[in-house]
């Protein structure tokens, strides 16, 4: 089994809130792709 990991920006580079819209319509096109996607909603920080 292999396992990517992609992360995502949740925000612009001006800051405001990525559309939700948008990650969902990530998951589909990784579902056409590929044929499944795992969904993790931990928020990742780091400096």
């Amino acid at each position: 089994m292999i396992r990517f990991e992609i992360l995502l920006p949740l925000f612009y580079n001006d800051g405001r809130q990525i559309e939700p819209e948008k990650f969902m319509a990530t998951d589909d096109d990784f579902v056409s792709a590929f044929g499944a996607v795992s969904t993790d909603l931990v928020t990742v920080q780091g400096k």
